[in-house]
């Protein structure tokens, strides 16, 4: 990872006002800490740090500060948190962590994501991505600027996690679980439609089923009801016959 240099100077008055006045003259307030020491409040040029932003894989990175006035010469620091300004993406404010040569640090690295994958090229899938930075615990001049994966062999349905970058990059004390999801292949809205889910066939078997007993019932009811309907009629017409004899009997005795 490059270490860019960055100069400063000490920063007098604080607060907003005081950080409104630096900014107004195009200078960005920032704080060094770090190694028991007593937190210094900086200034630097919002141009420079610009410029060094525009040019670097991550805002996590190795600066080799140059304090106005001090004694120490270049100190090697970390910037730790960067403030942008929500609309016009300005620097409003830095972190700076002094560090060391020789001890580790828990520090962000870019995750490239190599080629074209088969299923986006070949099957027309969506490639999703999943955390944009891995979690390494390094030393500072050992901190690479990227960790490049190739995904072009990824189909339909398939994913990469950070267990495969451990097994590509076994050297790197990688902090992130295994399991965290790199990169994954979707399927297209269209074809997503037309794939049914889990469970779905048989679902709709048990409901054509259930429809048809329903059916089947129905027509047992109304068969049942027909049949009642005929009974019934059938013994109306002999009371009709009986009612007939009697008058004939009636008439004859006449």
């Amino acid at each position: 990872m490059q270490k860019p240099k960055l100069k400063s100077h000490m920063r007098v008055g604080a607060g907003k006002e005081g950080a409104k006045r630096l900014r107004a003259k195009g200078e960005v307030p920032a704080i060094l800490y770090g190694h028991k020491r007593e937190p210094i409040s900086l200034s630097v040029s919002q141009k420079e740090i610009w410029h060094i932003l525009h040019t670097a894989t991550s805002e996590h990175m190795i600066l080799s500060l140059d304090l106005e006035g001090s004694e120490e010469g270049s100190i090697l620091t970390l910037v730790r948190d960067i403030q942008h300004h929500p609309v016009t993406g300005d620097v409003l404010h830095l972190d700076l962590q002094r560090i060391s040569v020789d001890e580790k640090l828990h520090i962000g690295v870019p995750i490239e994501l190599a080629g074209v994958a088969k299923g986006v090229k070949e099957e027309g899938g969506v490639l999703d991505h999943g955390i944009r930075e891995l979690t390494i615990n390094v030393k500072p001049m050992e901190i690479p600027e990227k960790v490049s994966i190739d995904i072009s062999h990824l189909e339909i349905g398939q994913s990469i996690h950070v267990s495969d970058i451990m097994a590509l990059y076994p050297d790197l004390e990688i902090i992130d679980d295994p399991h965290v999801t790199l990169a994954h292949i979707s399927a297209p809205k269209k074809l997503e439609a037309l794939i049914p889910e889990p469970g779905a066939a048989a679902a709709a078997a048990v409901a054509e089923e259930g429809e048809e007993a329903e059916g089947e019932e129905g027509s047992e009811g109304a068969e049942g009801e027909k049949g009642e309907g005929e009974g019934k009629g059938k013994e109306k017409e002999k009371d009709r016959e009986k009612d007939k004899d009697r008058e004939k009997e009636k008439k004859g005795k006449a």
